[in-house]
């Protein structure tokens, strides 16, 4: 694992990626900074960090669509199968080396609430517990790009796969706010989640059988507990598109309040989209 996240980070310097992303990243949270902090006099870094986000819906495409779609294109990804490196190796050194272009930035922002402290009060526990959060969330969304950027060859298409899911993401409060939190609605939207999750499956395994019993199984319980128990699902859908915005759970941090089940979220999240890159890789390893 060290010797690809080393590789993957010269990777990204030796190819100005790194450069570019950490330059363009500095000003942008130097612009909130001044914008919110500076300007509109407020204390609160974090509230710089938030009014930033969505510009990083840019920027981590750009840092994750060469993580194996490039290795696939070139054809260096059969040199990562023959490796004695196991798979979760491969994608963790990928993952820490895009974390790391990710941090550095940020590294250098948490020298911003220091200076601002010399000017006025400043929460330095909510200031650094803002980017901590923010690494966090970063970390959800690479683990998006890099799990979209192994289901193609293209850099481009997998910049666009990872900039719309995450555009999806940052829209899903008001997504769940514009859908029906009718017993029905959430019936029959789970049931496409559940036939989207039995296509996954066999993407990743092959397996016809497992992946129709899977969805075969979903659907026939959630259509027992539609006629059983259909109160259960009033608002069910709703709750669970919520669940699926990484960008709100942020306001946590940046309303000062630490909470270690959103640190748990994050971490969750990270580990299931790496574990559905594994599982892609594996399956092309083998096939």
């Amino acid at each position: 694992m060290k010797v690809i996240y080393k590789k993957e980070l010269r990777g990204y310097f030796n190819g100005m990626m790194g450069y570019v992303f950490a330059a363009f990243a500095l000003i942008v949270i130097g612009i909130y900074t001044f914008a919110v902090n500076l300007s509109q006099s407020y204390p609160n870094f974090e509230y710089a960090l938030d009014s930033c986000r969505f510009v990083f819906l840019l920027l981590i495409p750009m840092l994750t669509m060469r993580a194996i779609s490039e290795e696939r294109r070139q054809r260096t990804d059969q040199l990562l199968y023959s490796s004695p490196v196991s798979t979760w190796g491969v994608i963790w050194g990928k993952f820490l080396a895009s974390l790391t272009v990710f941090a550095l930035p940020l590294a250098v922002s948490c020298a911003y609430p220091l200076i601002l402290s010399r000017y006025g009060e400043v929460n330095l526990k909510s200031a650094y517990a803002g980017i901590f959060g923010f690494l966090l969330m970063g970390g959800a969304c690479i683990a998006i790009g890099i799990f979209l950027s192994a289901l193609t060859d293209n850099q481009m298409v997998a910049a666009v796969m990872c900039f719309g899911a995450l555009v999806l993401c940052y829209l899903m409060p008001s997504l769940a706010n514009m859908v029906s939190a009718s017993a029905f609605t959430s019936f029959a939207g789970f049931s496409l989640l559940a036939v989207a999750a039995a296509y996954v499956i066999f993407s990743a395994t092959g397996n016809t059988a497992a992946a129709g019993g899977f969805g075969g199984a979903c659907i026939v319980a959630l259509g027992l507990i539609y006629y059983f128990k259909s109160p259960w699902l009033e608002g069910a859908l709703n709750r669970a598109m919520n669940s699926l915005s990484i960008f709100s759970r942020f306001s946590y941090f940046v309303y000062g309040i630490f909470d270690l089940n959103t640190v748990l979220y994050f971490a969750t999240f990270i580990l299931l989209f790496l574990y559905f890159t594994v599982q892609v890789i594996e399956k092309r390893r083998w096939s």
